[in-house]
């Protein structure tokens, strides 16, 4: 994007969780729009957080997305309650899945 100026339909902020999902759903939409995310990758918390332990508080199957049966179907998680590592490796799959890191800005 360097210096360029650019208009969007929508601009989402942060290529967390929530930022991955909404950006998906513009982009099949039909949006023109961009995630702009301060770190240097996709993951949010779990991108930044990585201590001993980190995990899913809740079992790892609610934090599937849901808006493609293709990826409930591909995605299997090796734990019931999912460490950091996984959890990002899911996340990094969908981007790359659905071609979205094209629609993100990182740093």
């Amino acid at each position: 994007m360097g210096d360029e100026r650019r208009e969007f339909d929508v601009i989402v902020i942060g290529a967390g969780v929530s930022g991955i999902y909404q950006i998906n759903r513009l982009v099949d939409a039909g949006f023109d729009a961009v995630v702009l995310e301060a770190d240097d990758d996709v993951g949010g918390t779990w991108y930044r957080n990585r201590y001993p332990g980190c995990r899913f508080d809740s079992e790892s199957y609610t934090y599937g997305y849901s808006f493609s049966r293709e990826l409930l179907d591909e995605w299997h998680w090796k734990e019931r309650f999912s460490p950091q590592p996984e959890n990002l490796r899911y996340l990094n799959y969908v981007v790359d899945k659905f071609d979205l890191r094209r629609h993100m800005r990182f740093g």
